[in-house]
């Protein structure tokens, strides 16, 4: 942990040193793969975690971060640690999961804080903050947990369909009307002037510390059963999700599988497409493949006349 945060101090001003995520990267196994892609930004502030026992459970992770990289390195270093330790022997799982969400932002939130006399940080407002949205995948289901505007969607039988929400004010009605109920004001899509989404770890008033109004830290949480319906499940930041239709996604990820049967060029294939739409944004995304569709058939080979010959049957 204090490794960590001795690096965080060059971090939180805005990232004006190295950042230390990485800009453009692929992996994966033999039923997931991931893709990063730092694209035009300036810097990189998009993340995948990937763990293969958190209480049980396989996690999958995609942060997205803004106004630098600080609180997304936090999450993917105390979230997972947190998430296990609420979910050992959790009879509600789904409770488990957002008590763990608010007691990892209390974590991030006073890294924040105690790192920024150590930072550039005179001129700033507020912290960094992330958007997260994981599984958690355990037998026969997976549990999606998003905060924020990253994207689940799950291909049933070559059908897209998003398990999740976006928690943004100019894309969520339902957000929308949180904010006015409670009196937090909106403007261009900024909720109280700072940041462009309604649910985040982090975007702690550095003057105060105390979150910035109406950002939650509660997660929408969805349980997903895999039958045999579900072929896999997408999970990608808003750099995939502005770029791409969600079928879309699902086509290229299925044409890929179908090519090589690696969850890797799945990934690789819907980033790279989304970067032909647009690359204004950091980019990633993760496939996990529960069933993987049949390959593409063999054509026949055609036999090849010569012009000599075309032109004898031809007489």
């Amino acid at each position: 942990m204090w490794w960590l945060l001795s690096h965080l101090c060059t971090c939180l001003g805005r990232d004006k040193a190295a950042n230390l995520l990485p800009e453009e990267e692929s992996g994966g196994g033999v039923d997931y793969g991931y893709a990063v892609a730092k694209n035009e930004r300036a810097r990189m502030e998009d993340a995948i975690d990937i763990r293969e026992d958190v209480a049980g459970f396989r996690l999958f992770a995609v942060y997205d971060g803004h106004a630098g990289s600080a609180a997304v390195m936090l999450a993917k270093e105390n979230l997972p640690r947190i998430l296990g330790r609420y979910l050992q022997d959790a009879a509600d799982v789904e409770g488990a999961i957002k008590a763990a969400f608010q007691a990892a932002d209390e974590e991030v939130m006073q890294a924040l804080l105690e790192n920024k006399a150590t930072a550039d940080m005179a001129d700033l407002q507020t912290s960094s903050g992330t958007v997260a949205c994981l599984g958690l995948l355990k037998n026969k289901e997976m549990w999606i947990a998003n905060l924020g505007d990253c994207r689940a969607v799950v291909s049933n039988d070559g059908t897209a369909t998003a398990i999740s929400c976006d928690h943004a004010p100019e894309k969520n009605a339902a957000e929308a009307e949180r904010l006015k109920n409670a009196g937090v004001s909106v403007e261009a899509g900024y909720v109280d002037e700072h940041v462009a989404v309604s649910r985040a770890l982090g975007n702690v008033r550095l003057h105060t510390g105390i979150k910035v109004n109406g950002i939650m830290n509660e997660p929408e949480v969805f349980r997903v059963a895999i039958d045999d319906a579900v072929d896999f499940i997408m999970i990608g930041s808003d750099g995939i999700w502005d770029a791409l239709k969600e079928q879309f996604a699902l086509t290229h990820a299925r044409k890929a599988l179908r090519t090589t049967a690696k969850p890797e060029d799945a990934a690789v294939s819907i980033l790279q497409n989304a970067g032909r739409v647009s690359k204004a944004d950091n980019a990633a995304v993760v496939v996990i493949v529960f069933k993987f569709p049949e390959p593409l058939p063999k054509r026949p080979a055609v036999q090849r006349k010569s012009l000599t010959a075309l032109q004898e049957s031809a007489a």
